[in-house]
C-alpha cells in the first residue's frame, strides 16, 4: 500500500484551498470598505450635529444660509446650511447637509423666536 497524495488530490485540494482564500479575500474587502464608509457617515453626522448645535447657540437674527468646505476624516466635504423662515408663528427650519463624494447626511432642526 502506498502512502501519501496523488497528483489528482494534490490539485483537488489546491483548487479548494485557492477557491477559500479567494472567497475570504473578497468578504475580507467588502468589509473593510463597508467599515470605511460606515466610519465617514458617523463623522460626517458629528460634524452635521456641530454645526446644529452652534446653530442653537446663536441670536435669532444670525441663522442664515452657509456653505463651508470642511475634513471629515481625511475626505474634503462640503457641509451646506440652509435656512427656511416661517413668519408666523416666528421659526426657522435649519438643514445640515454634509456631502463627499460617496455620501451625504442630512439633519434638520427647528429654532423658535423667543
Amino acid at each position: 500500500m502506498r502512502k501519501g497524495l496523488t497528483i489528482i488530490e494534490f490539485l483537488l485540494a489546491f483548487t479548494i484551498i485557492g477557491i477559500a482564500l479567494i472567497g475570504g479575500s473578497a468578504f475580507y474587502y467588502a468589509s473593510s470598505k463597508n467599515l470605511f464608509k460606515a466610519d465617514i457617515t458617523r463623522l460626517a453626522t458629528w460634524k452635521a450635529i456641530e454645526k446644529i448645535e452652534k446653530i442653537k447657540a446663536l441670536d435669532y437674527s444670525a441663522i442664515q444660509n452657509e456653505t463651508e468646505n470642511i475634513t471629515v476624516g481625511n475626505i474634503q466635504a462640503r457641509r451646506i446650511t440652509t435656512v427656511n423662515e416661517n413668519p408666523t408663528p416666528q421659526w426657522k427650519e435649519v438643514s445640515v447637509q454634509v456631502i463627499w463624494n460617496g455620501g451625504n447626511v442630512s439633519l434638520l432642526t427647528i429654532v423658535a423666536k423667543l
